[in-house]
């Protein structure tokens, strides 16, 4: 790992467990141990550096994402396997991070939901494809409009106003959300087969 490729990791740890704000770029180069010269001889601003954890992040969550598919032996399996390591994720970061992010660099945040849907449309969309093959999801619903469904209803989960982080954990919501859904679309085997996982977890 080079150095541009430590900032990017450091800094995108330091703004999800404090928040964007709360983050300066002295506060990176003193937790690297380097000079604040460095980070910007490869960032030419915060702006640029917050685009590269959020793309950093994305990549390490498709990383998961496909390494679940591929050990997962049905899709209720992979299924609370994501929900497993999403709230592990999500029990890290800190609700400032969002609000900040929408708040403080709006563009950022609007373009980056956008590109995390539409690969978040295409995973969910194979996901219930192949549930219904596997004879797990009911062969009547219409994969799209539960895709968008659920990926409105995650994105929802950062929007304090909805969600306030004092009563409702980040990870309280994420597993309801899930696993409602899971039982509202799955036959008699897939819920025999959330319920099995579910009490050995």
């Amino acid at each position: 790992m080079d150095i541009r490729e430590k900032i990017i990791a450091e800094a995108g740890k330091l703004f999800m467990t404090n928040g964007v704000k709360k983050i300066k770029m002295d506060t990176i180069a003193k937790k690297l141990m380097i000079s604040k010269r460095t980070i910007y001889e490869s960032f030419k601003n915060k702006d640029e550096l917050i685009r590269e954890t959020l793309d950093y992040e994305h990549r390490k969550h498709v990383d998961i994402n496909n390494a679940i598919i591929e050990r997962s032996d049905n899709i209720i399996e992979a299924v609370l396997l994501f929900l497993k390591t999403g709230s592990e994720i999500l029990s890290q970061v800190n609700p400032d991070y969002f609000s900040d992010l929408k708040r403080l660099y709006p563009a950022i945040w609007k373009g980056k939901v956008q590109e995390s849907k539409m690969y978040t449309f295409k995973l969910i969309l194979g996901l219930l494809k192949k549930g219904k093959e596997q004879g797990i999801y009911l062969e009547d619903i219409n994969e799209e409009i539960i895709a968008l469904i659920l990926i409105e209803q995650l994105f929802l989960i950062s929007d304090q106003t909805v969600f306030p982080p004092s009563r409702y954990p980040i990870t309280e919501v994420y597993e309801n959300i899930i696993v409602s859904m899971t039982r509202g679309v799955a036959t008699r085997r897939g819920l025999e087969l959330l319920e099995k996982y579910r009490q050995g977890k």
